[in-house]
């Protein structure tokens, strides 16, 4: 099996860092998509997990503010503006925080 991404995205505002990636599940059929926020680039602080039945996983390391924060706005203020499969993650996920 292919454990590669099929989408990896990076979005960046100030020194926060934003990683969108998707990529073929392991305990169904379908994809899991991945919202990662880092510090500085390195260091994480927070992950959300969309799995393919609809359940979702927020995990934290050290605070979710920032990654709650960043999906509520839409990812306001991050650059690039985000993609449209981006956009369709926050939109299911939102709810779900």
């Amino acid at each position: 099996m292919n454990s590669r991404p099929k989408i990896e995205e990076q979005y960046r505002k100030g020194s926060d860092v934003i990683n969108f990636v998707v990529y073929r599940s392991t305990t169904g059929a379908g994809d899991d998509q991945v919202l990662q926020h880092k510090l500085m680039g390195t260091t994480e602080t927070a992950h959300i997990t969309l799995h393919p039945d609809g359940s979702v996983n927020f995990r934290v390391r050290h605070g979710r503010a920032a990654l709650e924060l960043a999906v509520r706005s839409n990812l306001s203020g991050y650059w690039p503006v985000p993609s449209e499969k981006l956009r369709q993650f926050l939109a299911d996920v939102r709810t779900k925080i």
